[in-house]
């Protein structure tokens, strides 16, 4: 992961709830504009069509139905993430998918 994509994935890592200025950092990422990401699934939902066209996302709960995850998949890679609340999950796998397309720019 690009060391600017490795910050942001880091922030979403240890968030554990609905943050302003990591939405903020989120936004200015994925080049989107200003929504409430870490406490919206309609808002990331969003994004990932938007910032990550081709990318396939899948929606559950593991085995133990605790923690819920996000898959992320195009083309033969598929990246999962879980996390305590949706929308965060949803967040680190867009985070991972953006830093490992090839094309991808690193947030500004």
């Amino acid at each position: 992961m690009d060391g600017q994509w490795n910050d942001l994935g880091r922030r979403l890592t240890q968030a554990s709830g609905s943050d302003a200025g990591l939405d903020a950092a989120v936004a200015k990422a994925f080049a989107q504009p200003e929504a409430g990401y870490t406490s919206s699934v309609e808002a990331c939902r969003a994004l990932v069509a938007a910032a990550l066209p081709g990318w396939r996302l899948h929606l559950g709960y593991g085995v133990t139905g605790t923690f819920p995850y996000a898959s992320l998949s195009r083309d033969g890679c598929h990246i999962v993430s879980d996390a305590p609340t949706v929308p965060l999950a949803i967040l680190r796998s867009a985070v991972e998918a953006a830093s490992s397309a090839p094309s991808s720019p690193p947030p500004a």
